[in-house]
Formats: C-alpha cells, sequence, structure tokens
C-alpha cells in the first residue's frame, strides 16, 4: 500500500527497484533499505523548469550581486591619495593596499565558499556572505584608522568572493540547454568585469566631498541588492533533493529516503577533497589551469590599470583626478560591447549547427572562438596605448585604445569561463573559484609592479611588457579548440558527470552503453 507525503509517494520494499512519479519527485527502491529521491522529468521544483519570471528574478538578483561584488573590488582605487591623507599614511606601497587586500580575500574566499554552495546550497551561502559584505562597506565607511581600514577591506573581500565563484553555478543550475546558458553566461561575466571599472569612476566623482562617500555609495548600491536577495530561492538541484528526502525520513519515520549524494556508493569526494576541489582542479584539470592563466593574465592588467592610468594621464596629459577616472568609461564601453558580440557569434554558431557544419560539431567551437577573435584586440590595445601616450598624441588617441581593451578582456572572460561552466557542470562554482583564486593572487600582485616599472622603463615599455605577455597567451584558446575534446575524455570530473547523467539513460540502466562511449 503505497502512502501520499508532500508531493512524493512513500512504497513499501516490495516495490524494490520500480519507479513511481507524483508531484515533483519520483521514488527508486534500490533495495529494502534504500530508496532514491530525484526530480521528475518535468518537476516545477527543478530550477530548470521554473517560470521564466522565477528564472529572469533570480539571474538579475545573481548579476547585481556580482555587480556589487566587482564594484567594491577597485572602488578605493582614487580615493586612497586623499584616504592617506586623513589617516596620516605615506609610502607608495601603502596605496595600493586597499584594493590588494580585498583581492587577497578574493583569494581565501573562494576555498571556502563554493565547495560549500555544492553541499549546502548556492542561497545559504549567498545570502549570509552578501549581508557581512554590506555590513563590512558600512564598516569601511566609518573606519577610524588605516588598519582598521585594512581589515574591514579583508573582510569585504573574502565575502565578496562568494558571488563570483557561485553565481556561474547558479545559472548552470538554471539552465541546462547550452544556447540560454552562454547567453545567460555573457551577463554574468559583463556584470562580473564590468564592475572593477565603475569603482573607479565613483570614488573619483565622489572623493572631492570626501572619501568616506565612496563607501557611503556603495553602502546604498549593495544594500538594494540586499533587499532583493530576500527573495532569492535555492537552484542548486541536489541541495533540493537532499532537503526533500530529509523531509521525507522526518514525516515518515523511516531512514531509507536518500538523494544520490548521501547514498554510500556515490560518496566520490571527502570532506577534505570537497574543501580542496578548486586547488585540485586547478593543479589536475588541464582546462581548468590554462584558462585560468590568461583569464588572470587579463584580470590584473584591469587593476594594472588603475595604477597605470593615473601615472599616464595624470604625468602625461595632466589630467586630475576626476578626469583620470573618466578614462576608465571607454574601457566599460568595449566590455559591454563584447555581449552584443557573443550574441552575434551565438547566433551564427547556431545557425552553422542546425545546417550541419562541420565546425559547429562540439562544445568547443560553441565557447572558443570568440577567444581566438578577442585574444589578438587584448595584444593590439596594449601596443596602441603603449606607443601612443605621448605628450605630441592627442590625449583621446590612447584613451580610445579602452574600447579595444575592454572588448577583448571582456570577450576572453565571457568565451573561456562559460566553456569551464559547460565542462564541469554541477561542479562549476569549484572550477570557477579556481580561477578567481589565480586572478585574484595576479590582480593583487600585478599593481605592485606598477610605479617602479613605470619609473625605470617609461610609459612605451613599461606597458609594452604587459603587451609581450598578453601575446605569449593568444595560443591557449586555439589549443584548447583542438584539444580540449581529448582533455575532457581523460578528466574524472567530467567523467564522473557522464556517469550522473548516464544513470538517468534508460541505456545505461540497461548496460547497454559505457561512460567512454558517450561524447564528451
Amino acid at each position: 500500500m503505497s502512502k501520499l507525503i508532500g508531493d512524493s509517494v512513500i512504497r513499501p520494499a516490495s516495490s524494490m527497484e520500480k519507479e513511481k512519479d507524483d508531484g515533483d519527485y519520483t521514488l527508486v527502491d534500490l533495495s529494502p533499505d534504500e530508496t532514491l529521491v530525484e526530480f521528475q522529468e518535468d518537476s516545477q521544483a527543478n530550477p530548470t523548469n521554473w517560470s521564466f519570471n522565477k528564472k529572469l528574478y533570480t539571474a538579475v538578483v545573481a548579476q547585481l550581486i556580482v555587480l556589487n561584488s566587482g564594484i567594491s573590488s577597485s572602488l578605493p582605487s582614487n580615493a586612497v591619495p586623499a584616504i592617506m591623507e586623513d589617516f596620516h599614511v605615506s609610502g607608495d606601497g601603502q596605496k595600493v593596499l586597499p584594493t590588494a587586500i580585498f583581492l587577497i580575500g578574493y583569494c581565501v574566499g573562494p576555498l571556502v565558499w563554493s565547495p560549500l554552495s555544492e553541499t549546502i546550497g548556492r542561497q545559504p551561502v549567498l545570502f549570509w556572505t552578501f549581508s557581512i559584505f554590506v555590513l563590512g562597506t558600512l564598516a569601511c565607511a566609518f573606519a577610524p584608522n588605516w588598519p582598521a581600514l585594512l581589515v574591514f577591506r579583508m573582510i569585504c573581500g573574502t565575502m565578496a568572493a562568494a558571488p563570483q565563484t557561485i553565481v556561474g553555478g547558479v545559472f548552470a543550475d538554471l539552465f541546462d540547454d547550452l544556447k540560454s546558458r552562454g547567453r545567460a553566461m555573457a551577463l554574468y561575466m559583463a556584470a562580473s568585469s564590468f564592475g572593477p571599472i565603475i569603482g573607479p569612476i565613483i570614488s573619483g566623482c565622489s572623493v572631492q566631498y570626501g572619501w568616506r562617500w565612496t563607501f557611503r555609495i556603495d553602502v546604498i548600491l549593495s544594500g538594494v541588492v540586499w533587499i532583493g536577495l530576500w527573495g532569492f530561492k535555492e537552484t542548486f538541484a541536489p541541495a533540493l533533493i537532499k532537503k526533500e528526502a530529509a523531509r521525507l525520513r522526518k514525516e515518515s519515520g523511516s531512514n531509507r529516503y536518500f538523494a544520490q549524494q548521501e547514498l554510500k556508493s556515490d560518496e566520490a569526494f571527502t570532506l577534505w577533497q570537497t574543501i580542496t576541489r578548486p586547488l585540485t582542479m586547478l593543479v589536475f584539470e588541464p582546462i581548468i589551469l590554462f584558462t585560468s592563466i590568461y583569464i588572470s593574465l587579463a584580470w590584473s592588467m584591469v587593476f594594472f590599470y588603475f595604477q597605470a592610468y593615473p601615472i599616464i594621464f595624470e604625468g602625461t596629459y595632466n589630467f586630475t583626478v576626476e578626469y583620470t577616472s573618466l578614462t576608465y568609461i571607454p574601457i566599460g564601453l568595449g566590455a559591454a560591447s563584447s555581449c552584443v558580440f557573443a550574441l552575434y557569434y551565438d547566433k551564427i554558431y547556431n545557425k552553422a549547427k542546425k545546417i550541419g557544419k562541420r565546425w559547429a560539431s562540439g562544445p568547443e567551437a560553441q565557447r572558443l572562438p570568440m577567444s581566438c577573435i578577442s585574444a589578438p584586440c587584448l595584444t593590439i590595445s596594449l601596443f596602441w596605448l603603449a606607443w601612443s601616450a605621448k605628450s605630441s598624441i592627442p590625449w583621446i588617441v590612447p584613451v580610445l585604445s579602452g574600447i579595444v581593451f575592454g572588448l577583448g578582456y571582456q570577450t576572453t572572460f565571457i568565451s573561456l569561463l562559460t566553456y569551464v561552466t559547460d565542462a564541469y557542470k554541477i561542479y562549476s562554482a569549484s572550477a570557477l573559484a579556481a580561477s578567481v583564486i589565480m586572478r585574484s593572487v595576479a590582480g593583487a600582485l600585478f599593481p605592485l609592479a606598477a610605479d617602479p616599472l613605470y619609473a625605470k622603463l617609461g610609459v612605451a615599455w613599461a606597458t609594452s611588457i604587459l603587451g609581450f605577455a598578453s601575446l605569449a597567451c593568444i595560443p591557449i584558446p586555439f589549443a584548447l579548440f583542438y584539444y580540449g575534446p581529448w582533455i575532457r575524455k581523460r578528466s574524472p570530473f567530467c567523467q564522473r558527470l557522464l556517469e550522473m547523467e548516464m544513470r538517468k539513460s534508460s541505456k545505461f540502466s540497461s548496460g547497454t552503453q559505457t561512460p567512454q562511449e558517450l561524447e564528451v
């Protein structure tokens, strides 16, 4: 006799290895003592089947959280001289600390937040970390001294790392088809990298009213988003299923109900392995390693520019702080235009795939060609800035190089990180965390080299060094395009994902296919 509890059907053990669909969940009796809880195919509780409005709300809130995180990372850039003067602090090494300390928090946070989100879910991690982030930003606005400000910035950076690593996983949860996920990830990457461009503009324009207004403005912006976060629902399917299994155990008085993650046979990772997963992926997954190297270079250049632009435009063209902050706008425009480029390429790709073009087969073709095109843009923009920033050349010429730079680095972000998300799916939070850790280290260290590099080599050759570094990274997306399938077939994470998908297929249940026979 079956018993109905909530949206699930509880059956006696005699119905072993039979399935029953009712409500939002399916129960599968694996043994007399174990019943597996899974989503129905069309379950409305499954985030991939949510209504358009519910997905839209979740996506918009997630975008705004990421945007606020990015704004805060570079927020004090143009306010640091006023802060140092107010706190009677001096020294070139000190002026990069408010940003560098924040980025160190970016390195620490992902080690905890990304694996935690893959254990207890996205929503609680995002809500509590962003709540502390808002309080930390408020504390910065009222910091009594320089050391206190640095401590508060460290707290903000550690908490702000959560959306940078988790929101990519949120979009992977919401959108199961590559087309929708790619477009959503394009917007996510725009928010992720456009935020740091907005930060210096806010501080440059508000510092004249007192440096504390820089942080007060950010408190207002993040506070509004925090209100919207109250309506943010859990998107991580395994966490939702574990919650349903726990409810069934409680209401039925039986301990037989399990989610897939709770079955002993599926415990592929220990707690320690889960915590260290981002670093493990960074070291042993070539896709993660090489995409992280390229992304780290592009990301660190943005923060390098926050130190270089004042040297270039205040030193060469005698710009004020306010005018120097406006020179970042072309970078933002270039970054924003990358979304249009990504959507246009997506249209071309889907058309080619529909008519069976050979080049459009495989996920590499859907993501990586964009970075193959954008990679030279990044290099060109750096040499453009290097050799046009001269008093004999109008200031508009080097400023316009920012458009090409913004397009190059933003498109690289969209292409490579979306490819990583597609490849690692439910493990994408850890995969993105690995990238965040490496690029945050680079972003914290690169600006330290700006002053001595420009003082010794001058604008032209100091900037050209970055150009040569970006030139060396151009082969990375091309190599992944050709060797990506071969690498993923040998990745334990990608193979485990295949096995999880095959458990749900009838062919896998009948033993007619093995993971190696599926296309990776």
